[in-house]
């Protein structure tokens, strides 16, 4: 089976490390042959989608994209131009893949509707991942309005939610009969990995870009109110991702310096051995406001973590509250400083709820289960083409 895959960026984020992963297992276990499609821009890092690709043998083809949600408000002027390089995308790319045959396409993000055109055109079917919320979490907006954003939905065959808070999301423009919930699949690490939590310090980790919308601020809140109790309680909280921004960074740091915070919080930046310095940590935060899967969440668990997470977007499809990690309300950091005091004081109870947890993962998150379901999809989209 061939399949063409469109993705909207370079950047390894969640939804290209979901991606690649899923190409990987559906190339090895069911035959899959892939070419995937990116925007020609990238990132300044040399850890991208196409750097991913080349590294793992995977054919790819980059290209201008004009995604047909941006964030907003647009003015009639950047419509047209919108319009105008959005149409260039199209038929450039039709160009493109004039010599190329595919059983199906897969655009892998709710933004870029190329595959729609392309599924059309070459007359297959096409699956669409539907990844994020937009507006809520990026405050995405349709350019050519929610009647535009309707009526190219309605040209696919089949959606993919990756979790049920998104499925409900998208009912506002698309059939529901049309969206099936397939949760992320997750490439578990050795166990060797796995976090052993013999520290006589409480190692806190959150992984993420540092921006309002990780919510680092509030694991900071729930700290600082942990120290005014007691200020010898041992713990201490490692920020690992880079910075996107400045400003949100700056009144961390000024938050930081106010409550005396220096000693016992690190920013750790962009590493390439996150699996190493999670298998040191004790707590993994998800804190974000609009979380659509979590896949931070499920890393965490499966490295025998103890999971904290808000009760926003997914993280309750995720987490059994009480068993495999702690949910608390997003907006209040008392709560999330009650069940960091919980954990802290109460070490049985941080190993049973890591163990629950990595249990939880292993049934029900893996890249395998995953693949496995995308492809019986697939199959049943292509039957009898």
């Amino acid at each position: 089976m061939r399949v063409l895959f469109i993705t909207q960026t370079q950047d390894m984020s969640g939804a290209n490390r979901s991606l690649l992963q899923l190409i990987l297992e559906l190339r090895s276990s069911h035959g899959v042959e892939p070419l995937v499609v990116m925007p020609r821009y990238c990132v300044p890092s040399a850890h991208t989608m196409s750097s991913e690709c080349s590294a793992n043998g995977i054919p790819f083809l980059l290209h201008r994209m004009a995604h047909f949600k941006r964030q907003g408000p647009l003015s009639w002027g950047m419509r047209v131009s919108f319009v105008l390089k959005h149409t260039y995308s199209i038929l450039f790319l039709l160009w493109r893949l004039r010599h190329q045959k595919f059983d199906l396409v897969h655009s892998n993000t709710s933004v870029t509707d190329l595959g729609a055109f392309v599924s059309r055109w070459k007359g297959v079917p096409h699956l669409w991942h539907l990844r994020e919320f937009g507006k809520e979490d990026f405050g995405l907006v349709p350019c050519l309005g929610t009647g535009y954003e309707k009526w190219i939905y309605g040209k696919c065959e089949r959606f993919v939610a990756i979790s049920e808070a998104i499925r409900k999301a998208f009912l506002r423009v698309i059939d529901g009969s049309r969206i099936t919930v397939v949760y992320n699949g997750i490439l578990p690490q050795p166990e060797s990995l796995d976090a052993c939590h013999d520290s006589h310090i409480t190692r806190i980790a959150m992984v993420g870009r540092i921006e309002p919308g990780k919510n680092q601020m509030e694991a900071l809140q729930a700290i600082a109110l942990l120290k005014e109790r007691d200020a010898g309680v041992p713990l201490h909280l490692n920020f690992i991702g880079r910075i996107k921004d400045e400003d949100y960074h700056a009144r961390m740091q000024q938050f930081i310096r106010e409550h005396h915070l220096e000693s016992c919080v690190s920013f750790m930046g962009v590493r390439n051995d996150v699996p190493r310095l999670l298998s040191q940590t004790d707590i993994g935060l998800m804190l974000s406001t609009s979380e659509a899967f979590g896949r931070v969440t499920v890393e965490f668990m499966m490295q025998n973590i103890a999971v904290i997470a808000t009760d926003a977007g997914a993280n309750a499809e995720i987490i059994r509250h009480g068993d495999s990690g702690l949910l608390y309300t997003l907006g209040h950091p008392e709560q999330l400083a009650e069940c960091l005091n919980l954990l802290i004081s109460n070490h049985e109870l941080l190993l049973q709820t890591a163990r629950n947890g990595k249990r939880h993962a292993m049934e029900n998150f893996t890249s395998r289960t995953n693949s496995e379901k995308i492809f019986a999809i697939y199959n049943t989209l292509t039957a009898g083409k």
